[in-house]
């Protein structure tokens, strides 16, 4: 059993092997494994929708224990968020980007979202998803889940940790992923021009400065003291 091992990598006479979480070492098999359970993930959204969606029905469909799905991905809004990235965690990319220089992490997380939805492989199962949400009556649930997992947290959490004073954090988070989704929706789902046929550098040049000023800028105007 993947979750089983002696404490020696052998078994032992006479002792049951204590469990553990998640499989027995990096490499090819965990990586197959974590494929295999994106599949069946992807799969299920787009056929079942998402609350119809569980762990333990992708974990059978992946022939693994739901506890490993869990390992892998946490929730169903996480693994939702992996199906959405492919191979990429959202809010890992996310958090390193404002963890490096918040004064300049808008326009590159437009960068990394139009970069990654964009790409031709990736991007087809990414907009597959999103016509999915325009028809499925479980979608509410699943934007939100996708929305506050893999952008609002780690940017909140990101811009906890970033060193300096930035108020209001979790509206700034809110606001950053509503432009994210957003812009996703207007250019792959609805397809309004010119967005859908712009290029990724010009919507960083246009969309980054309002992602920054959610991020760093005040969020209402200063008093007019003149009143």
């Amino acid at each position: 059993h993947p979750m089983r091992s002696s404490a020696t990598g052998a078994a032992q006479p006479g002792r049951t092997a204590p469990r553990r979480r998640g499989p027995r070492q990096p490499g090819t098999g965990s990586e197959s494994t974590r494929q295999a359970i994106l599949d069946a993930a992807r799969a299920s959204f787009l056929a079942n929708g998402f609350a119809r969606t569980t762990i333990r029905s992708v974990a059978r469909t992946a022939g693994v224990d739901p506890a490993l799905v869990s390992y892998y991905f946490g929730t169903k809004g996480d693994l939702f968020g992996a199906s959405m990235n492919l191979q990429v965690r959202a809010s890992e990319e996310i958090a390193k980007i404002v963890s490096d220089d918040i004064r300049t992490a808008g326009p590159r997380l437009v960068r990394l979202a139009m970069t990654a939805w964009d790409d031709s492989e990736g991007g087809a199962t990414f907009h597959a998803l999103l016509r999915w949400i325009a028809t499925d009556d479980s979608a509410p649930e699943a934007v939100q889940a996708y929305a506050t997992e893999q952008i609002s947290e780690p940017i909140t959490q990101a811009l906890a940790q970033a060193g300096v004073s930035v108020p209001h954090a979790r509206e700034r988070a809110t606001l950053v992923g509503s432009q994210v989704v957003g812009l996703a929706m207007v250019r792959y789902l609805l397809r309004l021009e010119p967005l859908a046929s712009a290029s990724v550098d010009h919507l960083v040049e246009v969309m980054g400065p309002i992602v920054q000023h959610y991020l760093t800028e005040p969020l209402t105007p200063p008093p007019n003291r003149n009143r």
